[in-house]
């Protein structure tokens, strides 16, 4: 299996090593071996994630370190956040076999895919949940829901190596990169704060979470990223400008 062709794994603010192990051990049972770290707590290259990956150096050794989860998505066209949550933001919510199914489609395309998992003890927060376009919930006992890191890679590994070695080839639409989907919601925020859309400065965060979301769910094309970029450049205008171009 080429990297090509395989999810990426990424693994916001893991908190120890040996759970990072544990998580590529897992990977390459399932045959993935790109793994993306954001903002991991204990040191990297870390001994114990050597220890307990068992072998599995070939995930170790390619693994990116990242300061941010916008700029270890930021190449990436489809974003699959695991949560326990059951709805959020309107977010669709989706079974491991349903997201395995997205990911090989979107990856058939030649386009790249990330599934998010959160830190060992809290999940993913909020912030982490608005930059994906889909949630990914393991179905497990209501009542005990908890799984540890390692356990919900697998899990997901697994679900996606058996539709990766049956499912053929499919068309999906193409969709612009986070990265792309970041700086137009940069230009984007500028333009509001510029034009005191926010209220107060205690909202903006939660409003622009909320926007992040609707931008993230709509999974925009290029075609129409540049699109939204040419409204906003129309709508910002200065009074001069509009008269110039009346004259």
């Amino acid at each position: 299996m080429t990297r090509n062709t395989q999810p990426i794994i990424v693994l916001v603010e893991p908190q120890l090593g040996a759970n990072i192990g544990m998580c590529a051990r897992a990977m390459l049972n399932c045959g993935l071996c790109q793994l993306r770290l954001v903002k991991p707590r204990e040191e990297w290259p870390n001994e114990s994630a050597i220890a307990t990956a068992a072998d599995a150096d070939v995930v170790l050794e390619q693994t990116r370190v990242f300061s941010s989860l916008t700029e270890a998505v930021e190449d990436c066209h489809r974003v699959i956040a695991t949560t326990a949550r059951e709805r959020s933001d309107d977010l669709p919510v989706v079974l491991p076999e349903e997201a395995s199914q997205l990911s090989q489609a979107t990856l058939g395309a030649g386009q790249k895919v990330a599934i998010l998992f959160g830190p060992e003890a809290s999940g993913l927060d909020n912030s982490g949940i608005s930059i994906a376009d889909t949630l990914l919930r393991f179905p497990t006992n209501p009542d005990f829901p908890s799984l540890n890191l390692a356990q919900a890679v697998l899990l997901f590994g697994w679900e996606w190596k058996k539709v990766a070695d049956t499912m053929p080839s499919t068309s999906v639409r193409e969709m612009a990169t986070r990265g792309d989907v970041a700086i137009f919601m940069h230009r984007l925020e500028e333009k509001l704060e510029g034009a005191g859309f926010f209220l107060t400065p205690e909202l903006k965060p939660s409003t622009v979470r909320v926007l992040q979301t609707l931008f993230s769910r709509m999974q925009p094309s290029d075609r129409e990223l540049k699109l939204l970029h040419g409204i906003l450049t129309s709508l910002t205008r200065t009074g001069s400008e509009l008269d110039g171009n009346d004259s």
